[in-house]
């Protein structure tokens, strides 16, 4: 559709329309690698008569005045950096004031010894399996 509408295209100023024609006929035929050869070997008359690109266009090595730095922390910045390190406080402090007595190792093997009692049997159910 696209090669149609530069055949269409009322300005064909440094386009070669029988290129166009024949990668059109390449790219009918299943041939895509020389359908776009072909595609842009029919432009390269117009590339040719465009000017380069100046000043801040892409594809330029112009290089631009360095931004500013950033200055001191502001009124705001002071407060954001309270309110934050206040908030970190307050986390530390709450951490230590609802720790757990027990630390990680005591409530392990305090599970475990709950574990093991409730898998023995009782002292009773031993003695009922003697008298049988």
């Amino acid at each position: 559709m696209k090669i149609d509408a530069a055949l269409a295209a009322p300005d064909q100023a440094g386009v070669s329309v029988a290129e166009l024609q024949e990668a059109k006929a390449a790219l009918k035929t299943g041939n895509a690698v020389q359908g776009r050869a072909l595609l842009q070997k029919s432009i390269t008359g117009a590339l040719s008569t465009l000017k380069p690109a100046t000043g801040d266009e892409t594809g330029t090595t112009v290089v631009l005045d360095p931004l500013p730095p950033r200055g001191g922390l502001a009124g705001a910045d002071w407060g954001f950096l309270t309110v934050s390190m206040l908030a970190i406080l307050t986390g530390l402090w709450l951490a230590y004031v609802f720790r757990p007595q027990e630390n990680v190792r005591e409530l392990r093997l305090l599970l475990a010894w709950k574990h093991r009692r409730q898998t023995r049997p009782s002292k009773h159910a031993q003695s009922d399996r003697k008298e049988r």
